[in-house]
């Protein structure tokens, strides 16, 4: 196999694990260690899917109640 088709793979191995990841098919911790197999460094890593937002995730905020 040629050197640029093992990068292919890898980068679309790689952006399958995000689509995965955002999608909610994964959690963080298999993302985290399908990436590091890849050769990614785990900061790295989990940066990158910490940063990344996750289609089924609600945002939920933190209101103060006034209790007057």
């Amino acid at each position: 196999m040629k050197l640029l088709d093992k990068e292919n793979l890898d980068a679309t191995a790689s952006l399958q694990i995000v689509v995965d990841f955002i999608r909610g098919n994964i959690n963080l911790d298999e993302a985290n260690r399908k990436l590091y197999t890849l050769g990614f460094d785990k900061e790295s890593a989990e940066k990158v899917l910490m940063d990344t937002p996750r289609d089924n995730i609600i945002s939920i905020k933190k209101t103060i109640k006034n209790d007057t």
